[in-house]
């Protein structure tokens, strides 16, 4: 075996071979840590989401939640491992539902806003077909897009199906997460899309209630499961439940979800009661 000679040729090969090296740990070991960082990062963002919100309209700045998707992008474009990968992409799912739902009045923003989430997603739908975390953000996406486009739309468009896909889905996965979220959903698209002949005939009230009940079994002191519950029930005629739930929404002092999703749901609860003509009286 011949004898390494440290020659200007050898010097070349071997400081080649350092940069390599340290290329490979780049790839392998910082890019991770890169994308982490994005996470925690986009994470802080996100928990300053109502710091500029609007007593008077109730709706929160779009900067800060802005500022977190296209961190919670970076995480994921960045990322090498597919569990960091799928944690920064739900929660990416999760700042533009909360940017359409919260930042904006205007129902073509919304449109947008839900549309450019859904289109992202989309992207990874053959990686995440069995997450329960990718299900229920897409699903809850595509049912935020068929509210501002309208539910008789929606269900024409194929929207509906969409959601009721991504809700199923959410329900086998696992039943429990976001306190029943896949109960809520699908209970309450079969409340508020209705039955199309030759078109969509599975749309049932009855269904809708059943569903609702069971995701406010699982998560009493969520607000929505409240919101959307009392909602079928004055539907329903059974006015006194209808009404003691929209009450304890009304009256809850401390906040539950955050700021905006609170505020905002007590405003629907009010409305519902006005709507229903339901006597009422604040605490």
């Amino acid at each position: 075996m011949g004898t390494f000679v440290l020659n200007r040729s050898n010097m070349y090969r071997y400081c080649k071979f350092l940069f390599l090296l340290y290329v490979c740990y780049v790839f392998l070991v910082a890019k991770p840590t890169f994308a982490g960082d994005r996470v925690c990062l986009a994470d802080s963002l996100f928990e300053q989401r109502n710091r500029n919100f609007n007593t008077q309209t109730l709706i929160a700045g779009p900067e800060i939640v802005t500022q977190a998707i296209e961190l919670y992008k970076q995480a994921v474009d960045s990322c090498v491992d597919d569990e960091k990968r799928l944690e920064a992409l739900w929660k990416c799912l999760r700042a533009y539902y909360f940017k359409g739902t919260y930042t904006t009045l205007e129902l073509s923003q919304k449109r947008d806003i839900y549309i450019d989430g859904i289109q992202y997603g989309e992207r990874f739908a053959d990686l995440y077909s069995e997450s329960v975390e990718y299900n229920c953000w897409m699903g809850i996406l595509w049912g935020y897009r068929g509210e501002v486009t309208g539910y008789l739309t929606a269900a024409r468009e194929g929207i509906a199906g969409e959601v009721k896909s991504c809700a199923e889905k959410t329900i086998k996965l696992d039943s429990l997460y976001l306190d029943g979220g896949g109960y809520r959903m699908l209970g309450y698209l079969h409340f508020m899309v209705p039955k199309i002949p030759f078109v969509l005939s599975w749309p049932s009230k009855e269904k809708a209630l059943r569903l609702l009940e069971k995701a406010y079994a699982i998560a009493p002191n969520n607000l929505l499961n409240k919101l959307y519950l009392a909602e079928v029930y004055l539907e329903m005629k059974h006015e006194e439940n209808g009404k003691n739930l929209l009450m304890e929404i009304i009256n809850t002092e401390h906040i539950v979800h955050d700021i905006a999703v609170d505020e905002n749901t007590k405003k629907i609860a009010r409305e519902l009661l006005t709507k229903y003509n339901v006597n009422h009286e604040e605490r």
